[in-house]
């Protein structure tokens, strides 16, 4: 099921059907059942109005190896101004947009790169992962993170990322807050999910961690549009089957076809081909060098002096050492880069 498919068919079924009680909230008052159907109403308002894009498993896994090209690797500490300096320049082409892609198909791709480790039980907890971006404001950038949970129960963003913009109307990321959802909130607590204080502060710091470091894909996405390349293809397709739609219309579903209207379909073109396909047998060419004892691949080896034990001194001449590289490796193929 489509994450944001389900989200609105959850939320339109609740507004058509169910008012909802009020509920203690974190801060200790009542979130009013008026709060939620409006919590509701604005999600439903919010997907309706945004531009969707669903990412295939390849154009996703694409698009978060140009993102470590720029960020760099887990383990290279590069700093945070490499990355930040980057999305800075990349233009929403939406004041609203919807990402969404299988997160985990990505961590899979993940695991294939040699980024991270994860065992069959940790990727089987990972489902539909949705982005909600909000560039309306003229002070700020907001970004919802939305997680499902099987293919009919997902988590609702419990807080948003605000990012204040700078005078240039781009994001500031050294101006950033959070802002708490009560509806959600209020809703994980009466679940269980969250019982007290240091369960909600350790449901925001995974969900900090989430949203902050994934959320770059979406910039890579458009980076990669505006290049006009190759690297992606991208359909329009109706979100809702003809004989769906029609049904909606009979029973007088309207939030459905207003909401459910179409979405854009991402999947690699021939150029991210050619960068995956170098990427993966150069993981290969390094995993069969370390279990190997092979020569190193051909390199000079500098004029040098050689001594023995007996004292004899020899000057060895600068030469070549070890194996030309195989053929079949593919050179690498740079994906695209932020232009002025």
């Amino acid at each position: 099921m489509i994450l944001y498919k389900t989200i609105a068919l959850k939320f339109g079924h609740h507004l058509e059907n169910e008012k909802p009680e009020s509920i203690p909230g974190p801060d200790g008052q009542l979130v009013l059942s008026e709060e939620i159907r409006q919590h509701w109403q604005r999600v439903l308002n919010d997907l309706s109005s945004a531009r969707i894009y669903l990412l295939d498993h390849n154009a996703a896994n694409y698009l978060d190896s140009l993102r470590m090209d720029v960020q760099g690797m887990p383990w290279e500490n590069r700093s945070e101004a490499d990355i930040q300096g980057y999305v800075r320049e990349v233009s929403l082409p939406r004041d609203l947009i919807w990402i969404e892609y299988d997160d985990r198909k990505l961590w899979e791709h993940r695991v294939a790169r040699k980024i991270t480790t994860l065992s069959e039980d940790e990727l089987s907890s990972r489902h539909q992962r949705g982005f909600l971006f909000d560039n309306r404001s003229s002070e700020k950038l907001s970004v919802r993170l939305f997680s499902a949970m099987t293919d009919t129960i997902f988590f609702d963003a419990p807080f948003v990322l605000e990012i204040s913009k700078s005078q240039d109307g781009r994001p500031d990321f050294n101006n950033t807050k959070w802002k708490l959802e009560r509806t959600v909130i209020a809703g994980l607590m009466r679940a269980g999910l969250l019982r007290n204080e240091a369960s909600i502060r350790e449901h925001f710091d995974e969900h900090k961690g989430h949203l902050t470091y994934e959320m770059v894909i979406g910039f890579m996405l458009f980076a990669a549009l505006a290049a006009r390349e190759d690297d992606l293809l991208s359909q329009e397709v109706a979100s809702l089957s003809g004989r769906q739609a029609k049904t909606a219309r009979k029973f007088g579903k309207t939030w459905m076809t207003e909401t459910l209207k179409s979405h854009v379909t991402i999947r690699i073109g021939p150029s991210a081909e050619r960068h995956l396909a170098e990427q993966r047998a150069r993981i290969g060419f390094e995993r069969e060098q370390a279990a190997s004892r092979a020569t190193p691949t051909e390199h000079w080896v500098a004029e040098h002096e050689r001594r023995y034990s007996n004292g004899k001194v020899v000057r060895v001449r600068a030469h070549k050492r070890g194996r030309i590289a195989s053929r079949d490796l593919p050179t690498r193929v740079v994906g695209p880069r932020v232009t002025g």
